[in-house]
């Protein structure tokens, strides 16, 4: 019974040892370099001290390594020969001295333990080995490529580890340095949204023809940073289909608070906003639709607004781009008809006509969900000549099965951009050349 007790309590004394052993402790100061502007040079870039808190008794012949990423050094780096460690009040001193290094790595060697004054039999546990370069020098290849790590190791004279027990909140990986881009993104607060009257024709906007948006790009605090290039100027490009307009001859107009000069290509479908060396942080731009004998068709469409800023470094010189985003959308007052069923099957033949009653031909789009949940959407599917009916429903399925729906129902929905009140649109299906189902649609009107 003494014997087990006794092994139960060694075991646990044990144990309760293993439970407190840390782990040694990197510390680091990492460099930001901008992005943009350390991919620009060619020659060696430095790094800051390294210090590493002992959680461990050093002694004389025990080693610390430090290991870099691969190819992170410079050949015209330089270590120290030694690293002193001073003593203080309740711990002990050391020396290192610089035992060998390899292209990536460099080890130290305990040289000596020194005590603090009169004081005896105090341990190296706790006190920090700062390693600062003689001549601290990375490969800017290297550091344009992403963070850089240093990693610390240790082990005694004999070669067991030593310092390297696991602990919370303990690292033996440090980064020295680290890179950013130094630009921020752009953002849109303000969308475009105007409406097309087709009562206009489709040549005008409501809210008086005219539509805005305002877009910011945020910008990045870099103090501290290294390697900072030199922002040059701004351009920003507007996705737009403006078919019909020409800037150059006022047929439409494209403002910006900002100070930017607009051009249109057509054959890009882009407004591009030139603000010279202006750094442009926000603007509002507005476009402004040509009218009278000017006047053109406008059509609905999504925007997407991007931005780069142009910059030097030395003589180097750039283009950063900020991003793209999501600029409003313009949208047609036409018909919009939901058929919420329409079944599909080799005996059942479906039936769409779409009444145009207007002085316009118009687009028919349709987009459809089917029973499982699938989206379908189908674009232009029919063009509804003024004063004509029109059969889609042949056009409709034919779409359908590109898209490898050919059984089930569906729901549809028809968008005609012409006015709500010249639009009709009558839905049923045939099963069997016998029975007719009619199919009620969204639409309600007073004829």
């Amino acid at each position: 019974m003494k014997t087990i007790f006794k092994s139960t309590l060694l075991a646990a004394t044990v144990a309760a040892v293993c439970g407190t052993a840390v782990a040694g402790d990197i510390s680091t100061a990492p460099v930001t370099y901008s992005q943009e502007g350390v991919s620009a040079v060619i020659t060696a870039q430095s790094y800051a001290a390294i210090s590493y808190l002992t959680k461990a008794a050093y002694a004389v012949g025990d080693k610390v390594t430090y290991t870099f990423d691969a190819g992170a050094l410079d050949t015209t780096n330089v270590f120290p020969a030694q690293i002193n460690v001073a003593a203080v009040t309740g711990r002990a001193g050391m020396a290192l001295g610089l035992l060998n290094q390899t292209a990536d790595t460099v080890t130290y060697r305990v040289t000596s333990v020194n005590q603090f004054g009169t004081e005896t039999g105090k341990t190296t546990l706790g006190a920090t080995i700062v390693l600062t370069p003689t001549t601290a020098a990375l490969k800017a290849t290297a550091v344009a490529g992403g963070t850089i790590n240093v990693t610390v190791s240790s082990e005694t004279s004999t070669g067991d580890d030593l310092d390297s027990s696991s602990s919370t909140n303990a690292s033996r990986t440090g980064p020295l340095t680290l890179v950013k881009t130094q630009f921020g993104k752009i953002s849109v607060g303000t969308e475009l949204d105007g409406t097309i009257l087709v009562a206009k024709n489709r040549k005008e906007l409501d809210n008086g023809n005219v539509d805005s948006m305002v877009y910011s790009i945020s910008q990045i605090t870099t103090t501290g940073w290294q390697q900072l290039v030199t922002n040059n100027g701004t351009v920003a490009t507007l996705k737009a289909d403006l078919a019909g307009w020409d800037l150059t001859k006022s047929i439409g107009s494209i403002g910006s608070s900002a100070g930017g000069t607009a051009t249109y290509d057509d054959a890009k479908k882009e407004v591009t906003l030139n603000y010279g060396t202006n750094v442009i942080t926000t603007d509002t731009v507005t476009l402004t639709p040509p009218t009278g004998t000017k006047a053109v068709v406008l059509l609905a469409q999504d925007f997407e607004v991007a931005a780069s800023y142009a910059y030097t470094h030395g003589t180097s010189t750039g283009s950063a781009s900020v991003g793209t985003a999501d600029a409003g959308e313009w949208t047609l007052d036409g018909a919009v008809v939901n058929v919420p069923y329409m079944p599909y099957a080799d005996s059942i033949t479906q039936i769409m006509y779409v009444t145009n009653e207007g002085s316009l031909d118009a687009d028919v789009s349709v987009m459809a969900f089917d029973e499982a949940g699938n989206d379908y959407d189908l674009g232009v599917v029919a063009v509804s000549k003024a004063g004509t009916v029109e059969a889609i429903a042949g056009a409709v399925q034919t779409a359908l099965e590109a898209q490898g729906f050919t059984k089930g129902k569906v729901s549809l929905t028809v968008t005609v951009n012409a006015q709500d009140k010249d639009i009709s649109i009558y839905a049923a299906y045939n099963v069997g050349g016998v029975d007719r189902g009619t199919v009620t649609n969204s639409q309600y009107k007073q004829k």
